[in-house]
């Protein structure tokens, strides 16, 4: 996919942003790495270097991401540090997470289990996301909010406890679209 978008933009200067930011960025690096070590985790002389390989990356950059989430394309992480996610949360296309969020699982209770992101979710800085939920498509979590229940497609969440404001959705706010 990377090698993919370079080809895209080569030959402009738009081109050579996009360059810097993908060989650069921390968050576009450590991507990389984790989709690399995603990939090879499974292959038997190579598995346990690559999943000692992606534990040196998680301290290095600070994202707390196994090798084992479900993360689609366009995946974008602001900043350095703090970032926690869950080994079996599902993440969809084109998220943006800022730092010092946590999405995690709940162990009893009626919302027991991990969450699932839709397409152009945008999770604000701090913010938590527990429990068997489902966040919907084009949704916009506000920094420092609290999410523990289904949230529809196209809502601002804030506060905590959350609260849906509007219906406004994510436009305007996503990051690396692919």
């Amino acid at each position: 996919m990377i090698s993919q978008d370079i080809g895209r933009y080569t030959g402009n200067k738009n081109s050579l942003k996009r360059l810097q930011v993908i060989l650069f960025h921390p968050g576009c690096r450590f991507m990389l790495m984790h989709r690399l070590c995603n990939r090879f985790s499974s292959l038997h002389p190579v598995g346990f270097l690559a999943r000692l390989w992606h534990k040196r990356l998680k301290v290095k950059f600070g994202f707390q991401i196994p090798h084992t989430v479900s993360i689609k394309a366009g995946f974008f992480l602001g900043h350095y540090g703090g970032i926690v996610i869950n080994q079996r949360t599902r993440i969809g296309r084109n998220c943006n997470v800022a730092q010092g969020v946590t999405i995690g699982q709940v162990n009893r209770g009626e919302k027991q289990g991990y969450p699932t992101l839709g397409d152009r979710v945008w999770v604000g800085a701090n913010s938590v996301i527990v429990g068997n939920i489902m966040i919907g498509n084009d949704v916009l979590i506000a920094p420092l909010t609290f999410v523990n229940f289904d949230v529809p497609d196209k809502a601002v969440v804030i506060g905590n406890p959350a609260k849906i404001v509007s219906h406004e959705g994510s436009a305007g706010y996503i990051n690396n679209l692919v």
